[in-house]
């Protein structure tokens, strides 16, 4: 049974050269020159271009002193230009910091602060200012320091239980290992694939990079005007009734890849109906452990209904299922998800105590290795798989953000009056998830509409709360806890300013909505 338990902590070991991503999409330029990579709104980049052009600009932006262990943010929207530029980046040493130029100007700001990075892109930089630079692949000789696979590859803010989100920094090497993996297991990515996300959500390294180092071609767009039927996509659980609302065309022919989300059989159900043959793999991983780390691949005849399984680590990884004494625990039993192996970050910029904290001494790995704590609720089951089981904190995954409540908490407590604040996400309806605010305030002082409008300033859009209700004080249990299960529902129809929909038209547009 021991052996057993083993093999399903470990996936198998292979051989890793270290390439990294610029090299392999220079060696794909190299094999198919004249193939597009990359289209967006009628233009496209070949992948001789895109290689030209990103070298020629990445010794722009060395002659400005970008180089190694430096970010280069990059707050520019999705375009020829924002790829060109996140692979010149890499080029030239430095890692990219991806930035929504959505995000309120208030954590953009904090961001910038907290990253310090050489460089800030704020619109592209114009071909003419980097023309005159030659095509030719980028050496060490003309770097600052010579590359190397522990050199950050690139940096991705996620929400923070503090209030602030963290930078997470991800290396080369981690980069190296995922993509080794992904360009083998996603064979899908060889044709046409969708970038739908924001350059700044983790789901873009699969969506970009796996394509761009397999010969495949990128279309920077949307699932509602994609005019190209992909043969792969990467989405979360929540796009599925997007998926199932648009023509055919937009769900892909070969591959469909969920993550971010837990997901159910009764997600798919609908969409499975009209795609009975396209392969449908659910992925998982939280941003420490580089996009994902673990996926399984369903089958109708197989599976069973009920939460899918979240699989088996991948290669050179690991993934533990541990008590509060760090002990494994029997098949069956649910415990905390700890991941290892060569996919984890470095660690949490400038936050040696939280790195220190969640990235702890691997006691089931060789000696100096290390392992991350998720904060993962998670069981075998009798197939070796894992199951997820939810969360040991409050943190949650909404539409495939991750989202620490504690932040938007700290977010309203600042507003005046507030005297308390906790979040929840609800679901008073079957699939409407929403976050809902309650606050404990001085009502003379405290101004609900103004709170959400001010909230809407310093959190991304997917962090406000579709509502705050004001209580006089939050419910407790008998032992002083906070009685989650006795906050109200939110009344959303007694703010509602609307009319009613007026023929089935417009009642289906509201029911989507």
């Amino acid at each position: 049974e021991r052996e057993r338990v083993l093999v399903e902590w470990n996936g198998a070991r292979t051989e890793l050269p270290d390439t990294p991503l610029h090299e392999l999409v220079r060696q794909q330029a190299l094999r198919t020159p004249d193939t597009v990579a990359v289209v967006c709104d009628g233009d496209s980049l070949t992948y001789a271009e895109l290689d030209a052009r990103a070298n020629q600009l990445a010794r722009h932006l060395m002659q400005r002193g970008v180089g190694a262990e430096q970010f280069v943010a990059l707050a520019l929207p999705k375009s020829l230009d924002a790829i060109v530029s996140m692979l010149a980046v890499l080029k030239t040493g430095a890692a990219y910091l991806p930035i929504d130029p959505d995000y309120p100007a208030e954590r953009i700001t904090y961001m910038l602060d907290d990253a310090t990075p050489a460089l800030t892109l704020t619109e592209p930089v114009p071909v003419a200012a980097y023309a005159h630079q030659p095509t030719g692949e980028i050496t060490d000789a003309e770097r600052r320091v010579p590359w190397s696979p522990r050199h950050p590859a690139y940096m991705i803010y996620t929400s923070g239980s503090t209030g602030r989100p963290k930078g997470v920094i991800i290396e080369h090497h981690a980069l190296a290992t995922y993509l080794h993996r992904a360009r083998t297991a996603y064979t899908a990515t060889t044709g046409t694939t969708l970038l739908h996300s924001p350059l700044a959500f983790d789901l873009t390294i699969t969506a970009l990079w796996t394509p761009l180092t397999n010969g495949g071609t990128v279309h920077l767009t949307t699932l509602e005007t994609t005019t190209v039927q992909p043969t792969l996509i990467k989405a979360t659980p929540s796009h599925l009734p997007l998926l199932n609302t648009l023509p055919d065309t937009a769900s892909p022919s070969h591959t469909l890849i969920l993550g971010g989300e837990a997901l159910h059989t009764d997600h798919l159900t609908t969409w499975r109906q009209h795609h009975p043959h396209i392969q449908i793999i659910n992925a998982y991983g939280p941003t420490e452990s580089t996009v994902n780390i673990t996926d399984h691949h369903l089958n109708t005849d197989t599976d069973t209904p009920g939460p899918v399984p979240i699989g088996r680590p991948f290669a050179n990884t690991q993934a533990y299922v541990l008590d509060s004494a760090l002990r494994p625990v029997p098949v069956g039993v649910p415990g905390e998800l700890y991941l290892a192996g060569e996919q984890l970050a470095r660690g949490y910029h400038n936050r040696a105590a939280l790195t220190a904290e969640r990235f702890t001494a691997n006691p089931h790995g060789e000696p100096g290795t290390r392992m991350y704590r998720t904060g993962d609720l998670a069981h075998w089951n009798h197939h070796g798989h894992l199951i997820y089981n939810g969360r040991t904190d409050h943190q949650i995954k909404l539409r495939g953000h991750r989202i620490e409540l504690g932040e938007i908490e700290t977010a309203l407590t600042t507003q005046p009056g507030v005297t308390q604040a906790t979040v929840m996400l609800r679901e008073d309806h079957p699939g409407d998830q929403r976050l809902v605010a309650y606050t404990v305030a001085n009502r003379a002082l405290w101004d609900e509409s103004g709170a959400l409008s001010t909230l809407g300033r310093q959190l991304p859009d997917y962090m406000v709360p579709s509502a705050i209700v004001t209580l006089d004080a939050l419910p407790l249990t008998p032992n002083g806890k906070l009685d989650r299960k006795a906050l109200p529902a939110p009344d959303y129809t007694a703010k509602s300013a609307g009319r009613a929909p007026r023929n089935p038209r417009e009642e289906i547009l509201c029911a989507l909505y």
